[in-house]
């Protein structure tokens, strides 16, 4: 995930606490209850239209966050998710796991920076060593001369 798109799932998460950290805005059963309060995707979908952020990365993000491998993000909300503590709980994982992949990121580049520099050395070592090896001492004796 680009560092950009990052910090924009982060940025959404961040509402998303903010929205649930009032046990009340948690809906079961549906995306709105119309009275303020709506499901995990809900949630989601109703802060991203309403800051203009991305969903999908946030949703991959949840999805890996979900307690067991697979189980689709409303199935949680709706009979697997037992309080509003553990949806929060979840959506921290979330926010971890995406600042994972910043970290897997930023040492990604640096490992490619620190390879090419490698391979610029080795290329440049053989390179004098090429010239030096192919042309004989005596021709550097005559181009002094």
């Amino acid at each position: 995930m680009p560092k950009a798109e990052i910090g924009q799932a982060v940025q959404l998460l961040d509402l998303m606490l903010e929205f649930f950290a009032d046990d009340n805005h948690w809906a079961r059963g549906c995306y709105d209850d119309g009275d303020g309060g709506h499901c995990l995707v809900g949630a989601l979908l109703h802060l991203s239209r309403k800051h203009r952020l991305p969903a999908a990365p946030v949703m991959a993000l949840l999805q890996d966050a979900m307690p067991r491998p697979g189980l689709p993000l409303v199935h949680f909300n709706d009979t697997r998710c037992g309080s509003v503590a553990e949806l929060r709980s979840v959506i921290l994982k979330a926010r971890r796991l995406a600042h994972d992949d910043a970290a897997r990121g930023e040492a990604a580049a640096a490992l490619k920076i620190w390879l090419l520099a490698q391979i610029e050395e080795r290329r440049a070592a053989t390179a004098t060593a090429d010239i030096s090896g192919t042309v004989p001492d005596v021709a550097f004796e005559r181009l002094a001369a």
